[in-house]
C-alpha cells in the first residue's frame, strides 16, 4: 500500500486506483493516518521553500527528527524533513503537539494552507491566536508593522485577537474586510463561494466592503453579519463551536441540508450533485469531526435523513 501512497502524491495514481485506495482507508485506520501525515508534510513543504531558511533548518532539523521518530508519524528521509522543518514557525493541530510563534522579516509573507479534512492552529507574532478550517489559505507577514496588523484570508478562520489599541487587526477577504482591536470572531469567506459570514463572540467588529470603508456594519457580541443578494445584513448569531475549536467537532442545529452540503463541498473539495431539489430543504442537527471521511459524514446524516448517495469519482458524489 506504500507504493500506492507514493504514486498518489506523485500524481501518477489512476482514478480507479484512487477509489480503491480511499475504500481501503475507510477500513484501515493506520493507512488513513499515514495518508493524513503525508498530506501535512506536503502542505508544509510547499509553503516553506524559500531562501534564508537554511539556518533555521540546520538548528531545528535534529529536534524534528527526534519528534518524528518518537511519534512514528513520518517515514521520511532527512532531505524531505529539511523542507518540513522550516514550518516550525507555526503550530499545526494535525502535525506537532507544539506551538511556535511566527517572527521573521517584516517585508515577507507566509502562506499557510490547511489540508483537506484538517485544521490548523497557530499563534501570530503579536500573540493573536487563529484556528483555520479545512482548505483555508492564510497570508500573514513575518512581523506586523507599527500602524496595523493585516492578514489575508481565503476560507474560514476563528480569531482570538490580542488587544492593541494603537494597531487595528484587519482580516482581508475576497470582498469584505473585518477590522477589530481585540476580540474573538469567526469569518467564513472562501473565494470559490459567494457566501460571506462573520460571527462575533466578544468585543466589537466593523465589517466593510474592501473598496469602500464607509460602507459597513458595526457588530456587537452574539451578532452575525452575512451577505444576501449583494447586501450585508445583520442578525443574531448562534455560533456554538467551542468543541470544534478544541478538537475539530463541528456542531450544527436545525441547519438546512443545502447549507451543510455547501460547507462540505468547500471543506473536502468535492462536488455534491443533488438529483432531487427537495433534499436541500431537509433540516438536520448533529455533529461530526472535520477529520472524518466525507463518505462517513454523509452516511451518518443518512441514518436520520431520507436520501441515498453514491461515489461517482474521487471528487464527485451523487445524492438522491
Amino acid at each position: 500500500m506504500k507504493e500506492q501512497l507514493d504514486k498518489y502524491f506523485a500524481g501518477t495514481l489512476a482514478d480507479t486506483e484512487k477509489l480503491t485506495l480511499f475504500r481501503q482507508m475507510e477500513e484501515d485506520a493506520a493507512l488513513k493516518d499515514e495518508m493524513a501525515d503525508m498530506q501535512n508534510i506536503m502542505a508544509l513543504s510547499r509553503m516553506m521553500d524559500r531562501d534564508g531558511d537554511d539556518l533555521l533548518v540546520t538548528t531545528k532539523i535534529k529536534e524534528l527528527e527526534q519528534r518524528a521518530n518518537k511519534r512514528r508519524m513520518f517515514r521520511l528521509s532527512i532531505a524531505v524533513l529539511k523542507y518540513a522543518v522550516a514550518a516550525t514557525l507555526l503550530f499545526c493541530t494535525w502535525f506537532l503537539s507544539e506551538k511556535y510563534t511566527l517572527d521573521k522579516h517584516k517585508s515577507e509573507m507566509i502562506r499557510i494552507e490547511a489540508p483537506q479534512g484538517q485544521r490548523v492552529y497557530l499563534t501570530l507574532a503579536d500573540g493573536t491566536e487563529a484556528w483555520l478550517s479545512s482548505r483555508t489559505k492564510l497570508n500573514i507577514p513575518h512581523q506586523f508593522n507599527d500602524k496595523e496588523r493585516v492578514i489575508e484570508l481565503d476560507g474560514e478562520g476563528f480569531f482570538a485577537v490580542k488587544k492593541d489599541a494603537k494597531r487595528p487587526f484587519i482580516v482581508k477577504t475576497k470582498q469584505y474586510n473585518v477590522q477589530v482591536l481585540g476580540t474573538q470572531f469567526n469569518v467564513f469567506a472562501y473565494s470559490e463561494s459567494t457566501d460571506f459570514e462573520t460571527d462575533l463572540l466578544e468585543g466589537s467588529v466593523y465589517v466593510y466592503h474592501k473598496n469602500n470603508e464607509a460602507d459597513g456594519l458595526y457588530m456587537k457580541p452574539d451578532e452575525k453579519v452575512f451577505l444576501k443578494g449583494g447586501e450585508l445584513l445583520k442578525t443574531t448569531s448562534n455560533f456554538k463551536q467551542s468543541k470544534y475549536l478544541k478538537n475539530g467537532i463541528f456542531t450544527f442545529e436545525d441547519k438546512p441540508f443545502g447549507e451543510l452540503l455547501t460547507r462540505l463541498e468547500l471543506w473536502y473539495d468535492v462536488k455534491l450533485k443533488v438529483s432531487r431539489p427537495e433534499i436541500r430543504k431537509y433540516v438536520f442537527s448533529g455533529k461530526f469531526r472535520q477529520s472524518d471521511d466525507i463518505a462517513n459524514i454523509l452516511q451518518a446524516i443518512q441514518e436520520v435523513g431520507k436520501f441515498n448517495f453514491r461515489m461517482i469519482t474521487e471528487n464527485e458524489i451523487e445524492i438522491y
